[in-house]
C-alpha cells in the first residue's frame, strides 16, 4: 500500500469509525455489531501505526466514545473517566502482561478479573455519604448530567451505609435486565410499536431521557465496580474496593477472580465466560485489572485507557442451523433486502429463525444458497446475521441465489418494476434492487414510519406495525396523512385479526395525535428530512433549511437551480477546454475559439460562485440539487405540498440573510468553557457562519477550549486566527 493509498484509506476507516460512534454512542441505535466495529477499530489502529505521518490526536483510536446528548447540562468529572484497550487475543492479553512487568520492572503481579457489563457507564458522586450526582462518560473528562434519572434505579441506594469519605466518585455500569427487556417489549408488540433491539440500546436510550417519570417507568438497574477521584483514600487495592462497596450495601458484580500471574488470570477469563449467562446483566467480555491501586498511578494511562487494565472480549455467540428460503422485505426507498427464513435454533437465550443476508453481493461473496448450513451470529441484535455457509455441507446442483429471479424481476410487495442501482440509503450500502414504484404499499409504510420516528418528526407510539396497518387499510397514503385520521379512529385501530384483535386503544391514540400536533412547530429542516425527499440526508436537510424560507420557496429554489446550472457549465468547460481529452480540438481555429469559449464560461461560474452560490456547502451538491428539484416537480412531491397546504402546516426555514459571520468559516476544538459544540455549531450558523470540521487557508477561526488537538497547531502553521469562547461572544456582539 503507498503512502497516499494509506492516507485515503485511514480517512474512509476514520469517517466509519465516526459515524459508528455517533450510532452508538449518542443514538443507542448501533448499525453493526460489536465485533465488526472492533475489527475496523483494529485495522485503522494498525494503519495509524504503520504510517505514523497520518496519526492524529483527534482520530477515534485516541480518544474516547463520546455520549453526550443535547439537552443535559455538562459536568466535568473530578478524575478521568477513561475506556478500556480490549482484544479477542490470548496472546494480546499475555502481552498486556509482559508491558506491564518491564514497566513497572515486577514480574509478579496480582490482578483481579471481573465481568465486562454490557451497558451505559455511569460515574456517582457521593458527597459526606449523600448521593449528589451521576454523570455519564461523555467524551472521558466531562459527561451529561443524568443524576434524576439514576436516582430512579430502585437497587441504588441514595445514602452509603457506614463511615465514607468527604468525596468519592464510584464508576459502574447501568444496564436492563433480560425479564424487564422482555416485560418492555411485549408491551411495545401490544401497542404495535416497533419492537427495541436489544437491552444495551434501551438501557442507554431511557437514561438519556428528558422525562425522569418514563425512565422511572422502565425498571433499570447498576452494578458499580471502579473509582475515580477519593478524597480521602478509602482503599488500596481492587479487592478491597470490592469489599468497601459490598459494606456500603451498593449493587456490585456477583463475583471476582484473584489472579496470581497471567496464567491465573487467563485461567479465570475461561471460567467466567462458563457462568456469565447466569448473570442478570449482559456479559460480553472478562475486565483483567492489576490488583494494587498504587502500582496502577504508577502504570499510568494513554489518551483514551489506562496501562493497567485491558477487556478481553469472548466470540459473540453463534450456531449452525439451515436455511429454508430467502425471502425478500421492501424498505422505505424501495431497496430489496434479502432475508434468510432458517430452521429454529436456540442462540444466547432466544430461538433464532430469521437472519439479515444484507443484499445480494453479500449473498455471493458468502456463497449462500437455500438448503444450506449456515453459521449465524446473534451478538444483541434482534435479526442475527449469518456469518458464512458450508458449501461442503451441500447438495449437488443446488443454484446460486438470483434476487431478480426470485422475485420474477418484480417488486414482491406492489408488483413494479425494479431496478439494480448505485445507493448510500439506511437500508443498503452499495449497488441493489430497488422498486421503481414511489406508490408501493411497503415504501409508504417505511416512509409513514420514518416520518414519525425520533430522528424526524418524533411522533411517538406509530411504529412499524402501527404504520404497516395504517397504510394496508389505506387511511394514510403519504405521510401527512396521518393528521386526517382522527382520535376517535385511531382508538379503534386493530393491529391484530377478527379472530384475535389487538386494540390500539385510547390512550395510545391520545399519546400519538398530541405528538403530531407538536410536530407542526418543528423547522423546516426536521419536515424535509421526515419527507423522505431522495437524497437527502440529516445535514443536507440543516443545510437548506438555513438557506429557504419554506418548501414553496425550496420546491423552487433558485440556488438549487445554480448548483444544477453551475455542473452543466464544469461539464461543458470540461468537454470544451482546448487540452482536453476526451474531445481534442480539430484545428488551431477551434482551439482558439475553445480557450474564448471557456473563458466566457469561466465568467459565468464566477458570477454563479460570487451571488447565488456565495457560501453554499459540499452538502448542497448537483446531485442533491437536481433531486429535490425533480421531486416537487414532479406528482409525488407536488401531492406532499398540496396536502401540506391543505392542512395548513408551513414548516419555516432558519434563513440567516445576514449575521456577524456571515461569510466566515469557524474550526471548533476542545472544551469551551460553558457552552456545549452544538450550542456554540448553532450561534456560529445563527449568525450566518459555517462550521467545517478541518483547518485550512479558508478557515476564518479556530474556535479552542480545553485539551485542544492538532487541530490548533496546523491554526498556528497557517497563520489562522484563534479564538476563545470570550472571542466568539465578542465577534457576536460586535465588541
Amino acid at each position: 500500500m503507498t503512502p497516499e493509498e494509506a492516507q485515503s484509506r485511514i480517512a474512509a476507516r476514520r469517517a466509519q469509525v465516526a459515524h459508528h460512534d455517533e450510532r452508538y454512542y449518542r443514538e443507542a441505535k448501533p448499525e453493526i455489531t460489536d465485533f465488526e466495529y472492533d475489527v475496523l477499530k483494529h485495522e485503522l489502529a494498525e494503519l495509524e501505526a504503520k504510517f505514523p505521518q497520518f496519526a492524529s490526536v483527534d482520530s477515534p483510536t485516541q480518544r474516547v466514545g463520546d455520549d453526550r446528548a443535547q439537552g443535559f447540562v455538562e459536568v466535568a468529572h473530578r478524575q478521568k473517566m477513561l475506556s478500556l484497550d480490549n482484544t479477542y487475543n490470548e496472546a494480546e492479553v499475555r502481552a498486556f502482561h509482559t508491558r506491564l512487568a518491564k514497566l513497572l520492572g515486577v514480574d509478579d503481579l496480582r490482578y483481579t478479573v471481573e465481568p465486562k457489563i454490557d451497558g451505559l457507564a455511569v460515574s456517582l458522586t457521593y458527597e459526606d455519604g449523600k448521593l449528589v450526582r451521576a454523570v455519564t462518560r461523555g467524551k472521558g473528562d466531562r459527561g451529561d448530567d443524568v443524576t434524576a434519572n439514576v436516582r430512579t434505579i430502585r437497587t441504588l441506594p441514595h445514602t452509603l451505609l457506614g463511615a465514607a469519605p468527604r468525596v468519592v466518585e464510584i464508576r459502574g455500569e447501568i444496564y436492563l435486565s433480560a425479564a424487564e427487556f422482555e416485560r418492555i417489549n411485549a408491551e411495545r408488540a401490544a401497542a404495535g410499536e416497533e419492537l427495541y433491539a436489544n437491552p444495551r440500546n434501551l438501557a442507554a436510550g431511557t437514561i438519556k431521557q428528558l422525562d425522569a417519570a418514563e425512565v422511572a417507568r422502565r425498571k433499570l438497574a447498576i452494578v458499580l465496580y471502579g473509582l475515580g477521584y477519593c478524597e480521602p483514600e478509602v482503599v488500596r487495592s481492587q479487592t478491597e474496593l470490592r469489599e468497601q462497596l459490598q459494606a456500603w450495601k451498593l449493587p456490585v458484580v456477583e463475583r471476582i477472580w484473584h489472579a496470581h500471574g497471567i496464567d491465573e488470570a487467563w485461567a479465570a477469563i475461561g471460567e467466567l465466560d462458563a457462568l456469565r449467562r447466569t448473570f442478570a446483566y449482559g456479559t460480553d467480555g472478562a475486565v483483567v485489572k492489576l490488583d494494587d491501586m498504587e502500582l496502577q498511578r504508577t502504570a499510568g494511562e494513554t489518551a483514551k485507557a489506562p496501562r493497567w487494565a485491558i477487556a478481553y472480549k469472548y466470540q459473540p455467540d453463534t450456531a449452525r442451523t439451515r436455511v429454508r428460503a430467502i425471502t425478500i422485505q421492501v424498505g422505505k426507498t424501495g431497496i430489496l433486502s434479502p432475508v434468510a427464513e432458517l430452521e429454529p435454533v436456540l442462540l444466547a437465550g432466544s430461538t433464532i429463525s430469521r437472519a439479515t443476508l444484507h443484499n445480494e453481493d453479500e449473498i455471493r461473496r458468502k456463497d449462500i444458497r437455500v438448503g444450506d448450513l449456515v453459521e449465524i451470529e446473534k451478538a444483541g441484535e434482534v435479526i442475527p446475521a449469518v456469518l458464512r455457509s458450508f458449501p461442503d455441507e451441500r447438495a449437488a446442483g443446488v443454484p446460486e441465489f438470483d434476487l431478480r429471479a426470485a422475485v420474477g424481476g418484480k417488486c414482491p410487495v406492489c408488483g413494479g418494476m425494479i431496478a439494480r442501482v448505485e445507493v448510500a440509503a439506511e437500508e443498503a450500502q452499495g449497488v441493489a434492487w430497488k422498486c421503481q414504484n414511489y406508490d408501493c404499499r411497503a415504501q409508504r409504510a417505511g416512509r409513514l414510519g420514518f416520518f414519525c420516528s425520533r430522528r424526524a418528526l418524533a411522533i411517538d407510539g406509530l411504529g412499524e406495525v402501527v404504520a404497516a396497518r395504517l397504510v394496508e387499510l389505506e387511511w394514510v397514503k403519504d405521510p401527512p396523512d396521518l393528521y386526517d385520521v382522527s382520535l376517535e379512529t385511531l382508538a379503534t385501530l386493530n393491529l391484530g385479526t377478527v379472530e384475535e384483535p389487538r386494540i390500539f386503544g385510547e390512550k395510545n391514540a391520545t399519546k400519538l395525535v398530541a405528538a403530531r400536533e407538536a410536530a407542526k412547530a418543528l423547522p423546516l429542516e426536521k419536515w424535509l428530512y421526515a419527507l423522505s425527499v431522495p437524497d437527502v440526508g440529516e445535514s443536507t436537510a440543516r443545510e437548506l433549511g438555513r438557506r429557504h424560507r419554506n418548501l414553496a420557496e425550496l420546491a423552487e429554489s433558485p440556488l438549487l437551480r445554480a448548483v444544477v446550472q453551475k455542473a452543466d457549465l464544469l461539464e461543458r468547460r470540461e468537454l470544451e477546454a482546448p487540452a482536453s481529452r476526451r474531445n481534442p480540438p480539430k484545428s488551431e481555429e477551434d482551439k482558439a475559439r475553445r480557450k474564448e469559449l471557456c473563458a466566457q464560461l469561466d465568467a459565468e461560474i464566477a458570477a454563479l460562485d460570487a451571488g447565488p452560490l456565495a457560501g453554499v456547502p459540499a452538502d448542497i451538491g448537483p446531485v442533491v440539487a437536481a433531486s429535490t428539484l425533480s421531486f416537487f416537480a414532479d406528482g409525488p412531491g407536488r401531492r406532499l405540498l398540496a396536502k401540506l397546504r391543505e392542512l395548513g402546516i408551513d414548516p419555516q426555514g432558519t434563513v440567516v440573510t445576514a449575521g456577524r459571520l456571515t461569510g466566515k468559516t469557524v474550526v471548533l476544538t476542545g472544551t469551551l468553557p460553558t457552552l456545549k459544540r452544538e450550542e456554540a455549531e448553532q450561534l456560529i450558523l445563527a449568525a450566518g457562519g459555517k462550521v467545517s470540521g478541518s483547518v485550512s487557508k479558508k478557515t476564518s477561526y479556530v474556535l479552542a477550549g480545553a485539551d485542544a488537538g492538532s487541530k490548533l497547531e496546523k491554526a498556528a502553521a497557517l497563520g489562522v486566527p484563534v479564538i476563545d469562547e470570550a472571542g466568539l461572544r465578542g465577534l457576536l456582539s460586535g465588541a
